[in-house]
């Protein structure tokens, strides 16, 4: 796990490795152990390493290959890459390392980008065949590394984060077309980012960069709808997705430094620390946050499922001046907004976490893979949908549920696809209404055609459809905040429910393996969850929820910002010109429940702006 950054001068200029340093340096938290830089005429490639195979200092990157004609900058882990050792042995290749990059490093020498389908695990990493003079960039499957790229009229730059093109000397300028859907949607889906002239490479996809002059291919090498497609039938569902989960949590205890696991007390991260349990994995440590006092605090399950497996347990609790100071250095760290509102905390279990361990396995994934949330249930049945639908009829007054209100909002618009495309939202149109915004671009290009695909693959089942689109949109945000949030505190974040062979595997099973009853994740919920304890089995599904209502009027800098948020220069950007912030301010002040949702993107995305630009 590691920082990469690179660039190509065009016109045959001369590298420069000061400006390479600065570049790649920027990155120094996501890989404090090892700073490596290599000039090759016009292109650089740099390279910071967090140590976690092979921690010598032969394993440092960049790494290049005996014969001098490739170089290798990588990010991730190949967890199958011993798998690989007879057959590379046995065409010649000889080891100076136990690592991971060396064994990536011969198999793209040897095949190409023909060899990627055969690697299980997360990764981006730029590969310089001097020969042909070519540059291959490759993203994982899911978007769990993290890889960025900038073109200018001078070169080509790729990074792991945003923050390496602004010390190389980028202007840092919003990108005002993007804030419709950043605040309606909660991300920047696609290519495009909250910043001008950075694109974020797609999962699945390679790029070749030819001379440092053009982008000469830009290709997808992973396609879940037409990997699903081609999928074998699984014959025994239940049987196969127990092996492979824990085939799955098996190789991603491959390491050569500590390993502990996130814990919510949850189906999904419980199933994990019970897989490594089984499995037989000693010294297993679990980090769990802590909300004392709220009525979603779920530590008492956490320490109670810690405590009968004899796991370390460790509850974390962040309030005050040391949440203030997280989310500050949240912001910093993920450069772009925070929108899922729990990056701070997260950074800092993190920064506890890796006084312990440099590895934390996490339950990411499972909701959007198996329809795990709440929020799937609406398209559990047809008739289910349809009489949500008369919520709209029913006054406010009458409605007590805080889930039911939002659901009304969600429903008031009548269009089945538009209900897809806004699941995950914490704004709807009806928000829009309020906030006397009538003219924000509500359908974005690239979720429109990821809707379309999804229809292609499963015609007659919106929640099929549903969960496909997540699979781009809604999960390719939380990757990003589970990479940054570790990152930052210089711990590798692996997620077992991401393996590319359960991924691809569940989404070929047919619909009846979708149930949303209970907690959902009908396959998870009978297989390893049956062999859950009752108290994890019966709990009420929760999820990571934080009481920012209170926080924001209960801490003295978060109440402080929120009574001035509205002089912010953000709200003179664009369409956030016509928002009477202060109106939503006093809304929330007098109901901060009831206006909870409309006040926390507005708080974050301003906060996010006097860190970032310092106004």
């Amino acid at each position: 796990m590691c920082g990469i950054a690179g660039f190509w001068n065009k016109k045959n200029v001369p590298a420069s490795e000061e400006r390479l340093r600065i570049m790649t340096d920027a990155l120094i938290h996501r890989g404090p152990d090892a700073g490596g830089y290599q000039i090759l005429d016009d292109l650089a490639l740099g390279h910071r390493r967090l140590s976690i195979l092979d921690l010598s200092e032969h394993a440092n990157q960049p790494f290049v290959s005996p014969c001098g004609n490739f170089s290798l900058v990588f990010n991730g882990e190949i967890f199958n890459y011993q798998e690989f050792y007879p057959e590379l042995k046995n065409k010649g290749y000889r080891f100076k390392t136990s690592a991971d990059t060396e064994v990536l490093l011969f198999l793209l020498m040897e095949y190409g980008v023909q060899i990627l389908p055969r690697l299980n695990g997360f990764f981006a990493f730029a590969f310089w065949d001097g020969s042909n003079r070519e540059l291959i960039l490759v993203r994982d499957r899911f978007g769990v590394k993290p890889l960025f790229w900038s073109e200018s009229e001078d070169l080509l730059a790729f990074a792991s984060e945003p923050k390496s093109f602004f010390a190389l000397g980028l202007e840092k300028i919003v990108a005002e077309e993007h804030l419709d859907e950043l605040f309606f949607y909660r991300h920047v889906s696609g290519e495009n980012t909250v910043f001008e002239d950075i694109k974020r490479f797609l999962p699945g996809y390679y790029q070749v960069w030819e001379d440092g002059v053009r982008l000469r291919k830009y290709a997808n090498w992973y396609h879940l709808g037409e990997e699903l497609k081609a999928h074998s039938p699984i014959k025994n569902p239940l049987q196969w997705y127990e092996e492979t989960f824990y085939d799955s949590v098996r190789l991603r205890m491959i390491s050569d430094v500590p390993v502990g696991t996130m814990l919510s007390g949850g189906l999904d991260s419980s199933s994990i620390l019970f897989a490594q349990h089984q499995l037989g994995y000693t010294g297993l440590s679990s980090w769990n946050l802590k909300f004392k006092g709220f009525e979603k605090d779920e530590s008492k399950l956490a320490e109670r499922f810690s405590n009968d497996l004899g796991v370390e347990y460790h509850g974390l609790e962040f309030l005050g001046e040391s949440l203030r100071s997280i989310l500050h250095r949240s912001i910093q760290i993920n450069d772009e907004p925070l929108m899922h509102f729990t990056d701070g905390l997260l950074l800092g279990l993190s920064l506890e976490a890796k006084k312990k361990v440099s590895v934390l396995l996490t339950g990411e994934g499972a909701d959007e893979v198996m329809a795990g949330y709440v929020r799937h249930k609406v398209f559990s049945n047809k008739l289910k949908y349809d009489v949500l639908k008369y919520l709209e009829y029913i006054p406010d007054r009458w409605i007590k549920s805080s889930r039911l209100k939002k659901i009304k909002r969600y429903i008031s618009f009548t269009n089945p696809d538009f209900h897809i495309l806004t699941n995950a939202n914490d704004w709807f149109l009806k928000d829009l209404e309020y906030l006397g915004l009538g003219s924000l671009n509500v359908l974005p290009t690239y979720r429109i055609q990821k809707l379309e695909e999804a229809k292609k693959y499963f015609p007659k089942n919106p929640l099929r459809q549903l969960l496909y689109l997540d699979h781009f949109t809604h999960l390719g945000s939380l990757n990003d905040k589970n990479d940054r949030t570790t990152m930052g505190a210089s711990i590798e974040c692996r997620e077992p429910f991401l393996d590319h062979r359960l991924v691809t595997g569940i989404n070929s099973l047919p619909d009846q393996y979708f149930s949303t009853q209970g907690k959902g994740k009908w396959i998870s919920m009978n297989s390893i969850g049956k062999k859950l304890p009752d108290y994890i089995q019966q709990h009420e599904k929760i999820g990571l929820a934080i009481p920012w209502s209170m926080y924001f009027l209960e801490v003295e800098e978060f109440r402080e910002h929120l009574e001035h948020m509205h002089k912010s220069p953000l709200f003179e950007m664009g369409w956030l010109n016509y928002l009477d912030v202060k109106r939503v301010v006093n809304d929330f002040k007098k109901n901060p429940l009831g206006y909870n949702h409309l006040i926390r993107p507005l708080f974050f995305n301003s906060y996010w702006y006097k860190v970032i630009f310092g106004s």
